[in-house]
């Protein structure tokens, strides 16, 4: 395990304090107590309502409980050992306990005595930024998680009858949509799963999903979208269709067998209202993923280090949820910068940078799928390949794919397409997006109502024929980007 393993190797490194950033106690206390006993020294825990104690020992120490007092007992116990301190963070704006920290670390270095704070954030006081080692706890990996769930169905199987049916691969689908959650939290999402119906299958899926869509949403830096069309519900776009069908199963641990990497993501280039936000929700739905979203806009704080943070807790959501689908919606509005970010103190670079590395490094399988309106807007090292897999152009509908987007629009409001002259409508309605096109529809269902007639298709010839579009309102910016699609992009 290499949680294990990087821990063991900074307590054998002779680092005095290691500061480690989880919000798993038992997970990082039973870590702890491994390693303790493989290098055969005793493990000591401290909290401020029990005070200090050796682990399996029995009572804590007397009058233990201030931390000044813990700390004093650990000057005094001249034995190696490892030392968990739960509660201590909170005290580190307390100048006599930062010294006392300090007076500690000189003699701890000299032999196997770590001093480990454990808490979900840990602030440092520069006095002690230089003698603590930094670590953060990952989320558990497919292999605890697999461990776990086989241990949660035996213990339930002790007094319940559970029934199993999962094959290898369903049960490996099953731990896959477990990463992201603590053991904790995916014990007890488990848990519920199965005493619902006494059984273990594939639909236990969607419960344990729920659980990280709740999660999601308390932190409330994404949004959770359910993907309520799929991409035989978009007209058009067949390149785009065929080139994800070929790429839909690479999520499943099949594809991970047979040595194929998660595809990483497309950029959805086009002109306004061209279906672009729609046919991201559309793959989550194909895919059987969920959806999330990030609006760039929402990032930006006006207090100093929050908009940092903020992205920070963005991806990490997006990577409790993997695999998933994270849509960036119009990405050239919060992740293009100038020459220069003198304005906000450098601000946008750093996000910038960060999203960059995230995205070139980042090893779960979250399909980011970008859509921008603006290109040109854009730094090339954004869209350059190893970053997204394929630049996908979304034009201004065909002909024929107009009269498809009208056939789906008509069935959507529970019209018979058959009674209408989708030729004449498609023909009529040259130059329009998909979006004018479906306001179209609904101007003539208004219209209609309000006449106390059906819609027809003069009616929706008619709101056509007053509609300007915008490749025509726009001419300049859609034949601008026309002009670097081509050659550039690949067409939808």
């Amino acid at each position: 395990m290499e949680v294990l393993k990087d821990l063991e190797l900074l307590v054998l490194s002779r680092y005095s304090i290691i500061a480690v950033e989880t919000y798993e106690e038992e997970r990082i206390e039973e870590i702890l107590r491994r390693i303790a006993a493989k290098l055969g020294i005793p493990l000591f825990m401290w909290t401020v309502t029990r005070g200090l104690e050796r682990v399996g020992a029995g009572n804590p120490i007397y009058d233990s409980q201030h931390p000044l007092k813990a700390l004093g007992n650990l000057a005094a116990i001249p034995d190696e050992g490892i030392y968990l301190f739960k509660d201590l963070h909170r005290y580190l704006g307390e100048a006599d306990v930062v010294r006392r920290l300090q007076d500690l670390a000189r003699p701890f270095a000299k032999d196997r005595r770590a001093l480990v704070l454990a808490a979900p954030q840990i602030t440092l006081p520069p006095e002690l930024e230089k003698i603590t080692a930094f670590f953060r706890l990952d989320l558990p990996t497919e292999h605890e998680l697999k461990i776990l769930a086989k241990n949660v169905v035996k213990n339930l199987s002790q007094s319940h009858k559970i029934k199993v049916a999962l094959s290898s691969d369903e049960f490996d689908r099953l731990v896959e949509g477990m990463k992201g959650l603590t053991l904790f939290e995916a014990e007890r999402a488990l848990t519920k799963a199965v005493i619902e119906d006494l059984a273990l299958t594939l639909k236990d899926l969607d419960s344990i999903l729920e659980t990280k869509r709740a999660l999601l949403e308390k932190d409330g830096v994404l949004e959770y979208f359910p993907a309520e069309e799929g991409m035989g519900e978009i007209g058009g776009l067949e390149n785009l269709k065929r080139w994800l069908a070929k790429r839909k199963k690479a999520f499943t641990p099949e594809a991970k067998r047979f040595g194929i990497p998660a595809p990483k993501g497309i950029i959805l280039l086009g002109v306004q209202g061209c279906g672009k936000s729609m046919a991201a929700k559309a793959i989550a739905r194909e895919w059987g993923l969920p959806l999330l979203t990030m609006e760039p806009g929402r990032l930006y704080d006006k207090y100093v280090g929050e908009s940092d943070k903020n992205l920070e807790k963005a991806l990490t959501q997006a990577e409790r949820m993997a695999p998933c689908v994270l849509m960036i919606d119009e990405i050239e509005k919060g992740f293009a910068y100038g020459g220069s970010s003198e304005a906000d103190a450098g601000l946008s670079k750093r996000i910038f940078g960060r999203l960059l590395g995230w995205l070139q490094e980042r090893k779960t399988s979250v399909f980011v799928v970008a859509t921008c309106n603006q290109i040109e807007a854009l730094p090339p090292e954004l869209i350059r390949k190893g970053r997204f897999d394929e630049i996908f152009f979304i034009d201004l509908p065909r002909q024929d794919e107009r009269k498809e987007i009208f056939r789906a629009h008509l069935k959507k409001r529970k019209r018979d397409p058959a009674a209408f002259d989708l030729d004449a409508l498609a023909h009529a309605s040259e130059g329009f997006s998909g979006a004018e096109i479906e306001q179209a529809v609904v101007s003539a269902l208004y219209t209609a109502f309000a006449h106390g007639a059906d819609l027809d298709t003069p009616l929706v010839l008619d709101e056509i024929k007053a509609t300007r579009p915008l490749s025509v309102t726009r001419q300049e910016e859609v034949a601008a980007l026309r002009a670097w699609a081509s050659g550039r992009a690949v067409p939808a």
